[in-house]
């Protein structure tokens, strides 16, 4: 199979695939869901914030669901897919997802110890420096690590360190087919470090909507790829 015939296949299952559609509903719905709960009264903070942690779980499940279903067949997946697909690994798949935060979160102390050792207030200073190129460091690793859950789901091995560093190599020995990853990966955060912060809700929906398809679409085409590998 040639490049452009595996990255055209991709867009295909991904735009013909109920369970990624589902999926991407979700996420816009999930960020909507966070808007209200940070603007919340102190009232509803605690009802806000339950239903927020209620709807987080329920969106892992079917980020877990989609990306074991695409990663087991060829075809399209439809939401049954992805529901029955999601049972199997759900707990797996938390518990890494729990390591990656905490993973996360001590770098970002390593981060706000070198950058504002000598500020009052580190995390204040960094956050403020930050604020406006999280998407761009966002995308540069969705980039760097395009692989990585590929190969998880792919592979059913749910190992953080041992993905990771497989899926560095992966990115490595593909490197001359790249281009279309990065553009797939780069261009959201691209676009949403271009128009700010003050930009209309319609449009950071919009924008968040091509880059949940545009996401997808490099998961589905790296997933072909390792089964196009495994195939021989």
């Amino acid at each position: 199979m040639t490049e452009n015939e595996r990255r055209l296949r991709a867009a295909v299952r991904v735009l013909l695939s109920r369970g990624v559609w589902t999926i991407i509903a979700a996420q816009l719905g999930l960020m909507l869901l966070w808007r209200f709960a940070v603007s919340a009264d102190s009232n509803s903070d605690s009802s806000a914030l339950l239903l927020l942690a209620t709807a987080l779980a329920g969106f892992l499940y079917l980020t877990a669901g989609v990306s074991r279903a695409l990663a087991d067949r060829r075809d399209v997946v439809g939401l049954r897919d992805a529901l029955r697909a999601g049972v199997g690994c759900y707990g797996q798949f938390l518990w890494m997802i729990a390591k990656l935060v905490l993973l996360t979160g001590a770098l970002l102390n390593v981060l706000i110890y070198l950058i504002g050792a000598d500020s009052p207030s580190p995390a204040a200073e960094v956050s403020v420096q930050m604020s406006g190129l999280f998407p761009l460091a966002q995308g540069v690793l969705s980039f760097v690590f395009v692989y990585w859950l590929p190969i998880v789901f792919v592979r059913g091995d749910f190992a953080l360190f041992k993905t990771l560093r497989t899926a560095l190599v992966m990115a490595w020995r593909r490197l001359s087919n790249a281009g279309f990853l990065a553009f797939l990966t780069l261009t959201p955060a691209a676009v949403a470090v271009a128009v700010g912060e003050a930009t209309p809700l319609v449009a950071i929906l919009l924008i968040n909507l091509a880059g949940g398809v545009m996401e997808w679409v490099a998961y589905a085409y790296c997933v072909g790829c390792l089964q196009d590998q495994a195939d021989g």
